[in-house]
């Protein structure tokens, strides 16, 4: 085939090889993101749960500072109400020690029941670091295809991307002029062959006066009438009879 339309076709050939390994990798990065959820999730329950029995031995600490303050009161009353011989002040040490007493009995009791959550929060602890180890092992045994995959992907677009910023350079400047509008409104293939009598681009069929023309001349291009892609017709590869 004539070179004047080669590199158009190769453009072509080029965008829509880097159109499907961008779609690949794409749906790659969807699948790990997906496996990586299941262990996102089980890591902050995990982190969470953690958070929590911190807050409960911060609790529990304050709380056994004021059992000791109210056992060392207590203590202390006791040596001194019986040594007491005012009635009003030994009614009033009296009263204060009781009132230690109950506060003390109140403090074991949230005590003991701070241990219990934490308890609770030790097993559940536990139980989702088992599952935050399995979802890992899994994550790693069900990506280590796909990362592959993904990395072969990258290697082939960091090819492509190159190889057609060369092409695009080899075009008139009126249609590389075309070609970056259509980038930039989101049109990924500017540049597409005719397929069954239709645009690859936007899949219209075309007129039949439109198609014998690039028939006629397979080294000329036209813009569609529906989308502006530029259409070329491709070469039809000869079948030698054996």
């Amino acid at each position: 085939m004539p070179l004047t339309i080669q590199p158009l076709i190769d453009l072509a050939n080029t965008d829509l090889e880097l159109q499907t390994n961008i779609f690949s990798r794409t749906h790659l990065e969807r699948q790990i993101d997906t496996a990586r959820s299941v262990v996102d999730k089980h890591q902050k329950l995990f982190e969470q749960k953690n958070g929590d029995i911190s807050l409960l031995n911060n609790e529990g600490s304050e709380v056994k500072k004021n059992i000791q303050i109210q056992e060392q009161l207590i203590v202390r009353l006791d040596e001194q109400v019986p040594k007491i011989r005012n009635e009003k002040e030994f009614a009033a040490s009296k009263s204060q020690l009781e009132e230690a007493r109950k506060l003390l009995g109140m403090l074991e009791e949230k005590m003991l029941e701070l241990d219990m959550k934490k308890e609770d929060l030790d097993q559940e602890v536990e139980a989702i670091n088992t599952e935050l180890s399995e979802s890992n092992s899994a994550f790693q045994e069900k990506t280590a295809g796909l990362l592959k995959k993904h990395e072969k992907v990258e290697k082939k677009i960091s090819k492509l991307e190159p190889r057609r910023d060369r092409l695009l350079k080899k075009l008139p400047q009126k249609i590389k002029h075309f070609y970056e509008r259509c980038q930039l409104s989101g049109i990924s293939t500017p540049v597409c062959a005719i397929r069954d009598k239709s645009c690859s681009g936007c899949h219209m069929v075309l007129l039949p006066q439109l198609v014998n023309e690039l028939m006629a001349n397979p080294n000329s291009h036209k813009n569609c009438p529906y989308c502006s892609r530029i259409l070329y017709f491709p070469e039809v590869e000869e079948v030698v009879e054996s």
